[in-house]
């Protein structure tokens, strides 16, 4: 059963006015009558891919069978030119990314601003509450044309007390997903949409503390763009930590949100969305009906279906700030369910009628694609590396060549002047024992990697839930 809506609807719908609210809102419908059919991770892979991976596995057990060491030999020259490859892609990214970014919003414009729909999915986050609506509390929005929307699963009654207690303000609302499978956040992003009154919408989680500016420079910027733009990526930045977690995480965000991302964003590519504070046209939204509530990432899902649809994403200046993953059993489910999540979208979007055109193609592989090899393959090198260098040392095999070491030196070049960059950009106080300690984290993401695989086959829907604990409370940076 759903809480009562304590949502309103202004008498003009697209614009504050300086008029009160007048009428309560009614029942959205499910999605847009005209919305495209869209490609889901439920449906698996197709024939054609099915077909092709049986092909590959054949052949390639054939050539090891028949030519072993030639097989080996390409197999290893063949990943040095990828790890080259989008070593440099990256490292000219860094030099890209630096003219994406923009000058400072301007002032607001308060006068004329769009009604924002809010959503927060929560599920087991009781703790999470008290912090999640102070910062809600703190946008720099009005209140009058704000429409913030908790979603929470029925059986979460823990979340739903904690809800209640913060005696939520009348443009704060509740709605309970009703019992359903799959039990994940698209679904219940999707639920909330149904609710949603705003022509924009963002998704926030319980951790999130965004700019009290964001939606502000959200809403300015989809006010003078056309209607092609359908999203708005806010950088995500990693609150100070310690410890080896903390810092490793943080860096790889700082890499990715602060360089890569606004790479692509710059040259007009298909962007990956991080897992929140996607601002989005409601109505681009519901065109393509919702988030695909069996993809594990559907942020990054959405990110393609958008290019697929010839819509445009770029990205935010003010950031939504989050808290650090702080150790090995946290991470390694998150970064599994991450994976499993880029693996799922792969399937989805190289189908032979996905509709993403070449350029998104190539976004998909040199995003996610390269996400996903690398974390199955950094282990494996990592070992080889370390065994060979051993057995150099004791004088029972040569050293690694002069050609894999330029290799290796070009892309850990490449990764550190990402990462250098990006906390940078991000106010990260990055120290030379961070960069050289990277070194040891990129080879446990194929840990991840083999936990992900094993889940696709076995437990493609299960969300992997983060736990997180609030913050002191603090200024953020």
């Amino acid at each position: 059963m759903r809480e009562q809506s304590h949502s309103f609807i202004l008498d003009h719908a697209e614009f504050v006015s300086d008029r009160p609210m007048d009428r309560p809102v009614g029942a959205r419908p499910n999605s847009h009558p005209h919305h495209q059919k869209r490609p889901s991770a439920r449906d698996g892979p197709d024939l054609h891919q099915k077909l092709l991976w049986v092909s590959l596995a054949i052949l390639a057990a054939l050539a090891l069978i028949l030519w072993p060491s030639a097989t080996l030999s390409s197999v290893r020259t063949g990943l040095w030119v990828l790890f080259l490859v989008v070593s440099v892609i990256r490292g000219v990214g860094v030099f890209i990314s630096a003219t994406a970014q923009s000058v400072p919003p301007s002032p607001p414009k308060t006068e004329r601003l769009p009604i924002y729909s809010i959503i927060v999915p929560l599920y087991k986050e009781a703790n999470m509450v008290k912090q999640m609506v102070r910062n809600l509390k703190a946008l720099k929005y009005p209140q009058k044309a704000l429409n913030v929307i908790f979603a929470i699963e029925a059986d979460d009654s823990a979340t739903l007390r904690a809800l209640k207690d913060q005696n939520l303000p009348s443009w704060m609302q509740i709605i309970i997903a009703p019992p359903g499978s799959p039990q994940t956040k698209p679904r219940a992003c999707n639920v909330a949409l149904d609710q949603a009154v705003g022509s924009l919408i963002v998704i926030y989680d319980a951790e999130d503390r965004p700019h009290p500016d964001q939606l502000i420079e959200a809403a300015n910027r989809f006010m003078a763009a056309d209607d092609q733009l359908a999203c708005l990526q806010a950088p995500l930045r990693i609150l100070p930590g310690k410890g080896f977690w903390c810092r490793q995480f943080a860096l790889e965000y700082a890499a990715h949100f602060e360089t890569f991302l606004p790479a692509l964003a710059k040259v007009g590519s298909a962007l990956p969305l991080g897992g929140t504070s996607n601002h989005l046209r409601v109505e681009a939204l519901r065109q393509l009906g919702g988030w695909d509530p069996y993809n594990v990432t559907e942020d990054a899902d959405l990110g393609f279906r958008l290019a697929g649809a010839g819509f445009r994403t770029e990205m935010l200046t003010l950031p939504t700030w989050e808290t650090p993953t702080a150790r090995f059993s946290v991470w390694l489910p998150q970064r599994s369910r991450w994976l499993k999540g880029y693996m799922q979208t792969l399937i989805v979007w190289t189908k032979s009628r996905s509709g993403l055109s070449l350029a998104g193609q190539a976004s998909l592989w040199l995003t996610l694609g390269v996400s996903v090899l690398s974390a199955l393959i950094h282990g494996p090198i990592a070992l080889l590396l370390l065994a060979q260098s051993i057995l150099a040392i004791c004088g029972w095999a040569p050293f690694v060549s002069s050609t894999g070491l330029v290799l290796i030196a070009t892309a850990w070049t490449s990764a550190i002047l990402s990462m250098s960059v990006g906390a940078k950009r991000a106010g990260i106080d990055i120290r030379a024992s961070d960069l050289a300690l990277a070194v040891a984290y990129w080879p446990l993401a194929t840990l991840a990697a083999a936990r992900a695989f094993y889940q696709l086959l076995f437990k493609p829907y299960y969300w992997d839930k983060t736990p997180h604990k609030p913050e002191p409370l603090r200024t953020a940076p």
